[in-house]
């Protein structure tokens, strides 16, 4: 069983590059000009979200899921990550709802990716 929320962590974070250790199922954090950890065969680095995976986040959620009084706004800050968050403290329940979808994708990808890797 792997740390997903861990995991999920670690996709999310884009300050240090992260490894799942295969061994004990530990997530290295490492100064992203640093070396890998050890054997490659042991160590997997953990993919993080793109620029283009989090405007595509934004994007379907001001388009599917967003409250109808705040979808044209948020659609329209789509490309502005700032104004988007901007938008969105503006009321907590829109603002949590987002970041429970952003949530959700971040585990969805990790599942894939841990799929893709044999390791699910």
């Amino acid at each position: 069983m792997h740390d997903l929320d861990g995991l999920q962590v670690a996709y999310l974070g884009v300050a240090l590059a992260h490894y799942l250790d295969l061994e004990t199922g530990d997530i290295l954090d490492v100064p992203l000009d640093a070396d890998p950890p050890g054997d490659p065969a042991r160590f997997r680095r953990i993919p993080t979200r793109t620029a283009e995976s989090e405007a595509e986040d934004r994007r379907i959620f001001a388009e599917e899921l967003a409250p109808p009084e705040y979808r044209d706004a948020l659609a329209r800050s789509v490309d502005n990550a700032n104004a988007f968050r901007q938008l969105l403290t503006q009321d907590r329940r829109v603002e949590r709802a987002f970041f429970n979808f952003k949530n959700d994708r971040a585990s969805k990808a990790i599942e894939e990716w841990l799929a893709s890797e044999g390791l699910s």
